[in-house]
This record gives structure tokens, sequence and C-alpha cells, in this order.
């Protein structure tokens, strides 16, 4: 019984730290964005929330989310990039795929340390 009730605090102390860095991170790239996006800041801001539901995106997606032209959520896409938020895991012309690298590897470092 011991046993038991001490994996459940070590995952309970696990989880609160991971969400503190995704808070952290969270609150980091908001700051980012509203600093450095501009006049695209708002549909910068809406493309990061998704972003913690789906850390892997396309600008079609951007294109739905905002409502925005393709070429207007590309260049969002690239403001990500430049700002080193997402980053191109295809390899491709066409059809890119982005990850949310941070988020992503936050999940990566508590398997590690686990």
């Amino acid at each position: 019984m011991k046993f038991f009730f001490q994996g459940i605090a070590e995952v309970s102390q696990e989880a609160t730290t991971t969400a503190r860095r995704i808070v952290e991170l969270r609150e980091k790239h908001w700051a980012l964005i509203i600093e450095q996006f501009g006049r695209v800041a708002a549909n910068g801001l809406k493309v990061l929330e998704s972003l913690y539901s789906r850390p892997i995106i396309t600008v079609n997606d951007i294109v739905k989310m905002t409502g925005t032209s393709f070429t207007a959520a590309n260049q969002l896409m690239k403001k990500f990039v430049a700002y080193r938020m997402l980053s191109e895991i295809t390899g491709q012309a066409r059809n890119r795929r982005f990850r949310y690298d941070a988020y992503i590897d936050l999940f990566a470092e508590e398997v590690k340390d686990g």
C-alpha cells in the first residue's frame, strides 16, 4: 500500500511540475507575440492557444483558424518559425507541417526525468 501511495505522490508532483512549466511557456510566448508580431498579434495569439491542444500545425490550419488568406497565414507561420516557437518537420516545400517544440519537449523531459 505504501508503494502505491508513493507512486501516486510522485506522479502528482511530476504533473504539477509539468503544468507549471506549461503556464510559464505560455506566458513567455504570449508576451513575445504581443511584443513582436505587430498587427498580426491577435491572430498569433489564436494560433498559440490552439497549439496547446494540437502542437503539430499546417499553414492551412492557420487559414481555417484565423479566416485569413493562405499568404497571410504563411507570413504568420514565418513569424512563429523566426522566433523559434515552431519548426518545420517535413523537409518539403509543400504540405509542410510545423511542430511546437518547446511544448512537446516539456513532456519528453518528464519522461526522461521519470
